[in-house]
């Protein structure tokens, strides 16, 4: 369907939506180059969280959702603030250089504790800081791009910001679950006792019959052990695309937002 759109406001579109001039922006593609690898690192790791806080914590289904949740509740509180600070100062820039590294260096902290006999505390604690650090860059991804165009093309830059968002979680996901395949069966196969190996397609494929285990056995040990394999290099990818976001905060430009024109009264 991307394709057809772009035949569509090439070839035959009479007044196109898109501007492709707007693709020759720095800021624009800064800004998506950032959502995108974001969202590619982000669904590397984050779909079988929940899971490993049941398996390898021992927490509730409730309790997993609190602690995976704490980006909206972070977030929700932080930018009330964030939109403040950038009212107040009219630049934004600056918070990239805080928060891009803040959310590597705590996604870096995990891959040491997202293993077995970790307190869950400093799981929460990393999931505090990537929940700040997140939070303010995607403000600023989508302030920074909305800055760097002309009210005509809000909605259509915003759209863009989406499509590169959504092909990044799509091709995070895929990651995810490719090292998943290739990862944690093999991980079950050399450390699950004699006496469950039977049904080990069942504990690879069923959450449920992981938590069946009690907590302490030899089995649920194995299990725990095999998450831990797996989700460190989970998060070893992901946290080694995050170091491209770097190299996009550098490609935004530092707009002063007192100096951009604000659109007043009857629009169309």
């Amino acid at each position: 369907m991307l394709i057809v759109f772009l035949v569509w406001e090439i070839v035959f579109a009479p007044t196109p939506m898109f501007d492709f001039s707007l693709l020759t922006d720095r800021t624009v593609i800064g800004a998506c180059l950032l959502d995108a690898t974001y969202q590619l690192s982000y669904y590397c790791w984050n779909n079988y969280y929940t899971s490993f806080l049941q398996a390898v914590n021992d927490l509730s289904i409730s309790e997993a959702g609190y602690v995976s949740n704490t980006f909206d509740v972070v977030s929700g509180f932080l930018l009330l603030g964030v939109g403040f600070i950038i009212r107040r100062t009219g630049r934004f820039k600056w918070l990239l250089y805080i928060a891009v590294p803040l959310y590597i260096f705590a996604q870096g902290l995990m891959i040491y504790f997202r293993r077995p006999n970790q307190s869950v505390g400093y799981l929460v604690m990393c999931q505090i800081f990537i929940s700040i650090g997140g939070s303010v860059f995607i403000l600023v991804e989508q302030l920074s791009i909305l800055a760097a165009v002309d009210h005509q093309h809000v909605a259509t830059v915003l759209a863009l910001l989406n499509v590169v968002g959504t092909v990044g979680d799509a091709a995070g996901s895929t990651i995810c679950g490719a090292i998943w395949t290739n990862t944690f069966y093999k991980a079950l196969q050399t450390r699950l006792p004699d006496s469950a190996m039977d049904n080990i397609d069942l504990i690879y494929e069923d959450l449920p019959t992981q938590l069946s285990y009690p907590v302490g056995s030899p089995t649920r040990l194995a299990i725990q052990s095999a998450y831990g394999y797996s989700q460190t290099r989970m998060l070893a990818a992901g946290t080694g695309l995050m170091g491209l976001c770097i190299f996009w905060t550098l490609m935004i430009r530092n707009i002063d937002l007192n100096k951009v024109k604000q659109t007043k009264g009857v629009v169309f």
